[in-house]
């Protein structure tokens, strides 16, 4: 009998979320940009280990991608020093 692997879905890994949206807020230009490539990379090594088509891991890291934005746009911007 096969069987039938069902990863939970991308946009659903709140923590993994949070986490990538607050490191990205950290950074800026190369840093951000290495550090989403790195956190993109590992995910389609998870999802294509797992037996995931291209479509279905392209189709994930777009969830994945929107969650992230929507995190850092609703997410309170934090200045630091003192307010004038």
């Amino acid at each position: 009998m096969p069987c039938v692997v069902i990863c939970f879905p991308m946009r659903c890994r709140v923590g993994k979320i949070r986490k990538t949206a607050k490191i990205l807020a950290g950074l800026k230009g190369r840093g951000a940009d290495r550090y989403w490539r790195q956190t993109v990379a590992g995910i389609v090594g998870q999802l294509g280990k797992a037996g995931f088509s291209e479509a279905e891991i392209r189709g994930n890291i777009e969830t994945f991608s929107d969650a992230v934005q929507h995190h850092l746009q609703r997410a309170p911007h934090r200045i630091d020093g003192d307010a004038a």
